[in-house]
This record gives C-alpha cells, structure tokens and sequence, in this order.
C-alpha cells in the first residue's frame, strides 16, 4: 500500500511539473506572470525536499502521506488560479500584439513615402547626381525625345524642366541638350540664349567646351562670327588637350579665310 500512496505522489507531482512547465514557458515575458512562475518554482523545490525526507519514514507513517497528498492539492489551486491568469494575461497580449501589428504596417506606410521622397542617384557624363524622382522622369523623357529626333518635344521638355526645378542639378545637362536641339531645328537664336546662359551660370559643366563649339556654330549661323572666334580660342587656351579644342583651331582656320 505505501508503494502505492508513494507511486501516486509521484506521478501526481510530475504531471504538475509538466503543466507549469509548459504554460510557464507561454508566458514568460510578462513580469507578473514570472514572478508567479518562481513563486510555484519555490513551492514546487518545497515539496520535492518533503518528498525525499517523508521517504525515509513513509513505511511507517501514513501522516506524511497525507501532507503530502494536501500539499499537492493546495499546489493544484494554485495552478488553477495561475491558469485563469494566463487566460487573461493572453487575451490582452494578443489585443497587445494586433495594435503592434496596426503600427507596423503603418510604419511601413510612411517609411515607403518618405523613400519615394528620397533623391535618387543619376549617373550622367560621369557624375552621379542625386535628383528627386520627378526630374529624374521628365529629363529621360527629354532625351529619350531629343535621341528619338523629336527635337521639337525635347527642347519643350528640358525648357519645363529648367523652369520646373531650376535649382536641379540637371539644368545644366538640360541647357546643353536643350541648345543643340534648338540648333538642328535651326532657330539659332534661342540655341544662343540657351548656351550663353549655360556658359555663365555652369562654368564647370564637364560637356562645357563641346556646348560652346554648338555656340560657336549658332553664332556663325547669325552673322557674328568676331564673337563666334572668341568662343573658339577660349576653347583652345581653356581646354587645349581636349577633343573639342581641335575642332575649334581647324573652326579658326575656316573663319579666318572668310
């Protein structure tokens, strides 16, 4: 019979074990949740210390058996308690975790919009440039027109972009592109308005000495070749190891048998 009485402790105090074991572990980042699993954890170190010391004397008393057997049903309340606990405890953690999950995707949201505000990287000529998203599609346009010989729709384009974004980056490219343009469809004028105003306010443009050959050549176009030889020896004392600065002595040549 105490073979029996101690094989019913045991069996009762290990299935207790397993059940606080695996709801402790549900809850275990809630403090309060934790402090009631220590609590248990210091009752259950209680009971099995009683356990190894009612052993040596539970063949001859049936009292410690019956203490125990108390022990383990109050230890049992406790659980029951611990349990309504945790049930409480998850209904909020889960109302916890969908106002989490709203917040993140709202997060998300604006991380999205601030990324589309975000310059963008633009490689042209060599220098990369950070340009908003906006310039970034009107110039491509442009130059996909200019490079389509829609040249009447390019030089519209880069004209809205310079007005639209004066202070982008991308003006400089436009006024170039932009003058070149205005030149093959021959209205020479204002393909000198735009270079000029290229050469005054982009001094450091790295297609600079090529767009004044354009200058030079809309300048001749108008009759104003004294100011058209000017631009081209500014080109050869400025730049003389460039591409740009032989086609402008071979332009010299030319001019000067004029």
């Amino acid at each position: 019979m105490n073979t029996a009485y101690q094989s019913l402790i045991r069996t009762s105090v290990v299935s207790i074990l397993l059940v606080l074991q695996t709801t402790a572990f549900a809850f275990i980042e809630d403090s309060e949740a934790r402090r009631e699993i220590l609590k248990m954890r210091t009752q259950i170190e209680d009971l099995q210390q009683s356990l190894k010391e009612s052993n040596n004397i539970i063949d001859g008393y049936k009292g410690g058996q019956i203490i125990l057997l108390n022990r383990i049903e109050e230890l049992s309340k406790e659980l029951a308690r611990f349990r309504g606990f945790s049930e409480e405890f998850t209904e909020k953690a889960m109302r916890t975790e969908e106002r989490i999950s709203e917040f993140e995707g709202r997060l998300v949201e604006i991380i999205d919009r601030i990324i589309a505000l975000e310059p963008k990287t633009v490689s042209l000529m060599g220098q990369k440039l950070l340009v908003k998203d906006e310039e970034k599609i009107l110039y491509e346009k442009a130059a996909k027109s200019i490079s389509d010989g829609n040249f009447k729709n390019g030089v519209s384009l880069f004209s809205q972009l310079r007005k639209n974004y004066p202070s982008s980056p991308l003006v400089a490219f436009a006024l170039h592109s932009e003058g070149v343009g205005y030149y093959v469809l021959k209205n020479h004028s204002a393909a000198i308005k735009s270079l000029k105003l290229l050469k005054k306010n982009y001094s450091k443009y790295p297609k600079l000495p090529e767009a004044m050959l354009t200058l030079s050549a809309a300048l001749v176009e108008t009759k104003k070749n004294n100011e058209a030889t000017k631009i081209l020896k500014e080109i050869v004392e400025n730049t003389p190891s460039t591409d740009a600065a032989l086609t402008a002595k071979e332009r010299l040549k030319a001019l000067s048998k004029k």
